[in-house]
């Protein structure tokens, strides 16, 4: 006998005398004195030691193994005389059982049928070993369900040795497509970190399905196999240049943050708070990315209670404003009953005074109004239009402020610095018509000159009339 099938018997001999030793064990545990607590356990413990033992000889595997289940379901039905514990352990064991059922989900998907088959046969073990019975109706489901799965696996087995040549060829081509995916997903460069681990588990998801395959008998498989492995080797550089300089962009954009809020915190004290400056501000707090999220929590809250603050002032004021030109409407319209119950040119001097007093900022309605009452009221009196003209403009001197003025002041120049130029251009236009000429044309240019006089002179009492 070879060194090699010594060292064989050896060990499974050795495996028989450890797997004879847990059963002693758990005959010694089902009947110590410790609390149930503490057998369950240690139970566990027995349980893990036992799946880690490997194979025995075959002619005593199925004796010791008989003996193992027995002595499991002796300790299960001491320990479910405690309700609570069974309830518990029970629990436990449909944890686990769904744990199992997961990544035989996962196993079965592997391109390669014999890993996947591999793979199984270890949680098969697992599921036999280490888990003991859940409540009646989801032990059956959960059995269904595994045991459908281990069919599945067991078929997809058959199915790849029966048609192996084939299933390479497809598996080839479905390592080309998982490559050139690899590749479109490195092509964008990003700089958030919720994005960069958006893609890791998009990549990761590639890279285990790749792997997965296992090797396949092509001669493309090297090349393939090569390939992955540039790509994935730019990933990891670019994902660990990354996250190395995470740190740095962490403190800079922390200081981003900060600065914005002293930014809101001075626009709330200065009392001149604009809306569109506010939201202007949130958006470029909300556009920081790549803050630790507790520190992007904590900021964002601070911002927060002085964003809301400054929308409570803007009401405040609002309030404050309103209520303050309700008062000035009050005040605006008595003086206009006043002036409609008496009348005179001495009493609207009167009126304006004590409007102008009140403020200079007229909204259109209210002068227009006041406008419209005094012009009704001048006409009956008896003054020409003139007249009536000139003293409107000297009210509406009054009201308006200064901009206004200023405004219509420069309209006024430039009315009556046009105005004298088409003058001027007429009267030289006269001196190119000749003697004897037609007299029609003569009397136009004389009736066209002197209207535009007239226009300059009205313009010039405006201008004048605006102090």
């Amino acid at each position: 006998m070879s060194a090699f099938k010594k060292n064989i018997g050896f060990d499974l001999k050795k495996n028989f005398q450890e797997k004879n030793s847990i059963i002693d064990d758990l005959k010694e545990l089902l009947h110590s004195e410790i609390s149930n607590t503490d057998k369950v356990k240690k139970f566990k413990k027995i349980r893990e030691k036992w799946v880690s033992i490997g194979k025995v000889q075959s002619h005593l595997s199925f004796g010791i193994n008989n003996s193992y289940k027995h002595h499991i379901k002796l300790f299960y039905d001491y320990l479910y005389l405690d309700k609570k514990i069974k309830d518990r352990d029970q629990e436990d064991n449909k944890k686990m059982k769904l744990s199992i059922i997961e990544d035989a989900e996962r196993v079965k998907s592997y391109g390669d049928k014999l890993k996947s088959y591999r793979e199984l046969l270890v949680l098969i073990k697992k599921w036999n070993y280490l888990t003991g019975p859940a409540k009646g109706n989801d032990e059956e489901k959960m059995n269904n369900k595994f045991d459908s799965i281990i069919q599945e696996v067991k078929n997809n087995k058959k199915d790849y040795l029966k048609n192996r040549e084939e299933h390479d060829k497809k598996n080839i081509e479905i390592k080309k497509e998982l490559v050139e995916n690899f590749k479109k997903l490195m092509i964008d460069e990003i700089d958030e970190k919720s994005k960069w681990i958006k893609k890791i588990k998009q990549i990761e998801k590639i890279k285990d399905e790749f792997i997965g395959m296992g090797p396949i008998k092509s001669s493309q498989n090297n090349e393939l196999w090569k390939e992955f492995k540039s790509v994935n080797k730019e990933f990891i550089n670019k994902k660990n240049l990354f996250f190395k300089n995470l740190k740095k962009t962490y403190s800079d954009n922390i200081k981003k943050q900060i600065n914005l809020i002293e930014e809101i915190k001075k626009l709330k004290d200065s009392k001149k708070i604009n809306i569109s400056d506010l939201q202007n501000l949130k958006s470029k707090f909300k556009n920081i990315k790549n803050v630790p999220f507790k520190r992007n929590k904590e900021n964002w809250n601070l911002f927060l209670d002085v964003y809301n603050s400054c929308f409570n002032q803007i009401d405040d004021l609002k309030n404050e404003k309103d209520q303050k030109n309700k008062e000035i409407l009050d005040k605006k319209n008595n003086l206009i009953e006043e002036l409609k119950n008496d009348f005179s040119l001495e009493k609207i001097n009167t009126i304006i005074d004590e409007w102008a007093k009140i403020d200079n900022k007229n909204s259109s309605k209210e002068l227009t109004g006041l406008i419209s009452l005094v012009t009704q009221q001048l006409k009956l009196t008896g003054l020409n239009k003139n007249e009536i003209e000139a003293n409107i403009l000297k009210i509406k001197s009054k009201l308006i402020d200064d901009s206004e003025k200023r405004s219509e002041k420069i309209r006024l120049r430039k009315k009556i610095e046009d105005l004298t130029k088409q003058i001027s251009q007429l009267e030289n236009n006269l001196n190119f018509i000749k003697t004897g000429s037609d007299n029609k044309v003569l009397d136009g240019v004389y009736n066209d000159i002197e209207k535009l006089k007239n226009q300059l002179n009205k313009n010039e009492k405006k201008y004048i009339l605006i102090k």
